[in-house]
């Protein structure tokens, strides 16, 4: 931001050397990186962040270094000219996107005569790097540069209806704009429109066939307020920079826009005649409510670690425009529309700070910090890590957006996603991990590693009826080429270290997303704990996946829940186990959870584990039936267990699933 000094010494007394003047701006937070000196002025070249539009324009400049120096601040003032007719008679204005446009003004100047502004405005504008064109365009570049507000004026009798239309473009769209760029335009793009046709793009630039030219009589005078992230988007879209989008992609003052359009006609009607009619078309879709934050004096001091006393720091305050006021033991403050940077007490905290000086805050010899423990989430968090890691699972870290129909694959309620404006793809907070998982297996893919078992431990969103923000949670996931086994085992091996003395249930059943006959809902001592099995045909084709996917998801907060318990000690038995493979002939439809259920119905206080070996179906095992082996595990406390007490044992277990599952002890 170039800023002439002549022009600035209009708004505030600055009477010390360009140099101190550079330093000064430093000082308070404005760098200064170069002065510039030509033979009738001095230019300060000053960079601006993009937290502070207001110092994008002279008055904003001048506002803060009278608060730091203590001179009078003096805008301009602005003598509405004499009017003639009224502006609702002249021109209407419609303003269809009132989210992209929360404000649009316009006003009529009629009569006016085109030519060369005065000497002195267009060597003001040279100056701070902006080509004079004529006495009109140049009054509008001059409030631009003076107020922050970009404007723009259309030639009035080239508007179609004598009409304004604030509305999206249409697909196709084409505009030629004033440097005679074609356009092409889509619907995410602002524009300015007549009764017929396009005729501006919004914040950006104006069209070639209602420019002002020479033969201009009629003027009408656009100020407004475009959305900056449209204006943002549009701009790099179309390849144009002005300094106009430079403002609205930053944020203009929304009660300047009416002051700055009026101080513009002013300056038009004194440079190049006319009659402006009474009134103003503002269309204000929500006017401005000045932020009330509070100051605690005490906390100012507590967080700079410096003393300045209450009444500096309400002086401060005064200076810097935002009408503090003595509320008890606090200073409340009206923010104004041109600091929209400012919404808490620490913002007020640093405006003090700034204008105080930084270089007044001590700095101590040594600085003490409180290192916290790791707590119990952060400790579960890295042994479930660690654990998932040692059974061969590479940890993954994904972005927490998706499309919005792979939710969907999984079954999943519709999710929140971000306006589809900002954001056409990838808008969608994800409500499972396994779909971000996924994508990673797909880019392996693609990058010639087929053979991946991936994991991770992150956030997943829940949309809630009737709330605008979905519940956060916490889930581990995992997907492998391998089998699903691998999966099942890393579980249960989680919940086993996690959650110890809890009982994993693994309960056949259906889910979105996994293949029918291999799913599985997994619970933690009857609690609902996640989901585990091969991923579809369906889903593996929408991403592109070449091999079979074994994949789980749980809810880590269900763990978590578990964790920390004290282990309980039971001595090393004393006496060895005695094991007994069973191979039974069953239905094939049988599943293993009924079958432990009816071993565990067996009441046999020495039995100490049931385990599942292996299934087979084929010959000799006629159809319809399978081989199921599993392994009995028998301990006593008291000795060592002879043959026949154990063979007792295991004949009940076989007259149990003979007598209820029609069950045949295979030789």
């Amino acid at each position: 931001m170039k800023v002439s000094l002549n022009w600035l010494t209009d708004y505030v007394d600055v009477s010390m050397p360009a140099t101190e003047l550079g330093e000064l701006l430093t000082q308070i937070g404005i760098n200064c990186e170069q002065i510039i000196e030509t033979e009738t002025d001095v230019v300060l070249d000053l960079e601006v962040t993009s937290n502070r539009p207001d110092l994008l324009g002279h008055l904003g400049v001048a506002r803060e270094l009278a608060a730091a120096t203590g001179a009078a601040f003096n805008p301009p003032d602005i003598a509405e000219p004499p009017a003639s007719g009224e502006v609702a008679d002249l021109a209407e204005v419609e303003v269809l996107e009132p989210a992209l446009c929360p404000r649009y003004t316009a006003r009529v100047i009629r009569g006016v005569k085109v030519g060369p502004a005065p000497a002195s405005l267009a060597e003001r504008l040279e100056a701070v790097g902006i080509r004079s064109v004529n006495n009109i365009v140049d009054a509008t570049n001059y409030v631009l540069m003076e107020y922050a507000q970009p404007l723009h004026g259309f030639d009035y009798d080239k508007l179609a209806g004598h009409k304004i239309v604030v509305r999206r473009a249409m697909q196709g769209e084409v505009l030629l704009s004033i440097d005679q760029s074609h356009c092409k335009l889509d619907e995410n793009m602002l524009v300015i429109a007549d009764a017929e046709k396009c005729i501006a793009i919004a914040g950006v630039m104006g069209g070639l066939d209602t420019e002002l030219t020479d033969g201009t009589t009629n003027v009408l005078i656009e100020s407004a307020r475009f959305d900056p992230l449209c204006t943002r988007r549009t701009s790099r879209r179309l390849g144009l920079m002005t300094e106009s989008n430079y403002r609205f992609e930053r944020g203009v003052d929304p009660a300047a826009v009416d002051r700055a359009s009026l101080r513009a006609c002013a300056m038009i009607v004194e440079l190049a005649g006319g009659e402006l009619a009474a009134g103003v078309l503002d269309v204000w879709a929500e006017p401005f409510d000045p932020r009330r934050v509070a100051l605690r004096p005490e906390r100012t001091d507590a967080l700079l670690g410096m003393d300045t006393p209450e009444k500096r720091q309400f002086e401060i305050l005064r200076r810097l425009g935002l009408s503090p006021k003595r509320d008890g033991g606090r200073i409340v403050c009206a923010v104004p529309a041109y600091r929209a940077d400012l919404s808490r007490e620490v913002d007020l905290v640093e405006e003090i700070a700034r204008i105080e000086g930084y270089d007044r805050i001590p700095v101590a010899e040594k600085v003490s910090h409180e290192v916290a423990g790791e707590g119990l989430a952060q400790r579960v968090r890295r042994e479930a890590a660690s654990l998932l890691a040692a059974a061969g699972f590479d940890e993954t870290v994904t972005f927490a957006f998706l499309d919005a129909e792979e939710t969907a694959l999984f079954g999943q309620a519709e999710p929140v996603c971000v306006d589809a404006s900002s954001r056409k793809t990838d808008n969608a907070l994800r409500t499972t991990l396994l779909a971000s998982l996924l994508r990673a297996c797909k880019a392996n893919q693609d990058a010639g590693n087929g053979e991946v078992s991936l994991f991770e431990l992150a956030g997943v969103f829940s949309p809630q009826p009737g709330e605008a923000m979905p519940a956060e949670h916490t889930a581990v996931a995992m997907v492998t080429t391998g089998n699903l086994r691998d999966v099942r085992g890393a579980i249960e091996e989680l919940a086993a270290r996690i959650a110890p003395g809890s009982k994993l249930d693994v309960r056949p059943s259906a889910a979105a997303g996994l293949a029918d006959g291999t799913t599985a809902e997994l619970f933690l001592d009857d609690e609902r704990f996640g989901v585990l099995g091969v991923v579809a045909k369906g889903v593996l084709d929408y991403y592109g996946l070449e091999r079979g996917v074994a994949a789980a998801e749980v809810g880590f907060e269900c763990l978590l829940a578990r964790a920390g318990k004290r282990r309980t000690y039971k001595p090393v038995p004393k006496f060895p186990p005695v094991r007994r493979d069973l191979s039974l002939i069953v239905d094939d439809g049988l599943t293993w959870r009924k079958l432990v259920d009816a071993v565990d119905s067996v009441a046999q206080p020495m039995r100490t584990a049931v385990d599942y070996v292996t299934t087979f179906r084929g010959k000799p095992i006629p159809h319809g039936r399978k081989s199921v082996t599993i392994s009995l595990t028998y301990r006593s406390p008291d000795g060592t267990l002879r043959s026949e007490q154990v063979d007792e044992q295991v004949r009940a277990i076989v007259t149990a699933v003979r007598k209820k599952f029609n069950a045949e002890l295979r030789a």
